[in-house]
């Protein structure tokens, strides 16, 4: 897949997730008060949300989207390619809030062990009995999930090709604390950033 391919065909899928969370900070404000706050907009949420993720979790692994997996196939070919996703920091760039969607996954229990995709289950297997699991701290965390998962797949296009591993529209909503980005600016200056950081060749930095 060329990054051209990835944002268009998922990325910005992403972002129009992104946006449709976005837009429930009008009614409920992101705050860990409101984390258990349940509603259908969550709920429809999540359900959207786990879908495209479990779509591109064959996308990451390497699976035909044909082929019948499971969150217990996903797990060792994710963490066997990345480890790094069990420990890896989101921030929330509006909210003084910083969580780690990935922490806990392993392979004894890989759906229960992550409380959103097992949220994601119950809601897509029975919505009225499961409303509950349709509240804000779910819909951050998985869509957290699918953030992180495609900022690592872009990287490995852009490790591959030598392309921008940056998005040409970035999340408005979440970064990475930490995370080193290498991309070619127009004017071949080489520049790399160290989560909002940018250092340029020369050794000056600004904040994206």
């Amino acid at each position: 897949m060329t990054r051209d391919e990835f944002l268009r065909d998922y990325w910005a899928y992403y972002l129009m997730l992104e946006k449709k969370f976005v837009h429930t900070l009008n009614y409920v404000s992101l705050h860990s008060d409101n984390e258990s706050a349940f509603s259908n907009e969550y709920a429809g949420l999540i359900q959207m949300i786990g879908a495209e993720m479990d779509s591109f979790f064959k996308v990451y692994c390497g699976f035909a989207a044909s082929e019948n997996k499971t969150i217990a196939h996903y797990h060792p070919a994710v963490t066997g390619d990345y480890p790094g996703i069990l420990t890896q920091e989101i921030r929330v760039r509006s909210a003084d809030m910083t969580f780690k969607p990935f922490e806990g996954w392993n392979g004894a229990q890989p759906k229960q062990s992550l409380f959103w995709w097992l949220a994601f289950d119950n809601i897509k297997h029975s919505r009225t009995a499961n409303k509950k699991d349709g509240c804000q701290k779910n819909a951050l965390n998985i869509l957290a999930g699918l953030y992180l998962l495609e900022m690592k797949y872009l990287s490995k296009i852009a490790t591959q090709t030598g392309d921008m591993d940056i998005p040409d529209e970035k999340s408005e909503l979440f970064s990475l604390p930490g995370w080193t980005f290498n991309y070619m600016a127009g004017n071949e200056l080489m520049l790399q950033t160290i989560g909002d950081t940018v250092i340029l060749g020369g050794g000056d930095a600004s904040t994206i």
